[in-house]
């Protein structure tokens, strides 16, 4: 069996007896408040903005809510939330194929796919070393497919973008290594990503600390680089021409048309 196959079986094995040893004690923790959670990855679907909370509470049971926003105009705004049953994944990036709704866990590099209104239709993992994380996930229209982008534990400047379907059931169309040698080679790196009319949108941070907006063509060369003076932005998303960043705060404005 392969090692990280084994080893995630371990992981769940362990996360298992863990959940029965608790249910003997009085004092699990369920408690619940996103409120007050920063927001993750944004996307666009069906007119509305979807986002997922930054959980932290370490808190047991159901702590990640499908976030939806409203768009009137020049505002954003909250209108409803949904359980995803889930907890311990982190930041998560989401992207949507205009039906659905894909995410992906930066911390346990889990693939989901759900509804508008949450419903979970799998949950399933992309099959790479384990020094490869998670840095973004992006769908690709012209392929109907999605665009899954990783980091080199172990050769932090070093990227791989994979094309892979949609049901993650084949092998990757195309997997290909790059290089962003000015990129923090530290905890952030690139850590969203968005595909728009043949370019690639990425968000990281750079070897000062400073957050960037990143514009690649296909072949990974830079055609524009934008200096972020708000460092709480956390995510990007395309709805028509304009691009829209998301920050902690819950905010999601529009940054620019392209």
């Amino acid at each position: 069996m392969d090692i990280k196959v084994s080893l995630k079986l371990i992981t769940i094995g362990i996360l298992v007896l863990q959940v029965l040893a608790c249910e003997d004690k009085q004092d699990i923790n369920s408690n619940k408040n996103t409120y007050i959670d920063d927001i993750a990855d944004i996307t666009a679907l069906n007119g509305y903005f979807y986002s997922t909370n930054y959980d932290l509470s370490g808190n047991s049971g159901s702590q990640i809510d499908l976030l939806k926003y409203e768009i009137n105009g020049d505002n954003i705004f909250l209108t409803d939330a949904f359980e995803l049953d889930m907890n311990g994944q982190g930041y998560l990036a989401i992207t949507s194929d205009g039906s659905d709704l894909y995410l992906q866990s930066r911390q346990t590099e889990l693939l989901i796919k759900a509804s508008g209104i949450g419903e979970l239709v799998f949950l399933r993992y992309d099959d790479l070393a384990s020094n490869w994380h998670p840095s973004g996930l992006a769908f690709n229209p012209d392929t109907d497919s999605l665009f899954a982008l990783y980091r080199n534990s172990q050769a932090p400047i070093q990227y791989r973008m994979r094309t892979i379907s949609k049901t993650i059931d084949q092998v990757a169309s195309h997997d290909e290594t790059f290089q962003l040698p000015f990129i923090d080679t530290l905890y952030h790196g690139v850590y969203a990503l968005e595909y728009f009319d043949s370019h690639f949108y990425m968000l990281g941070v750079d070897t000062s600390y400073q957050d960037l907006l990143l514009v690649t063509d296909l072949s990974y060369n830079l055609t524009s680089i934008d200096t972020l003076s708000d460092s709480t932005v956390v995510g990007l998303g395309f709805l028509g021409h304009d691009l829209y960043l998301s920050y902690r705060d819950k905010r999601i404005e529009m940054w620019g048309s392209y």
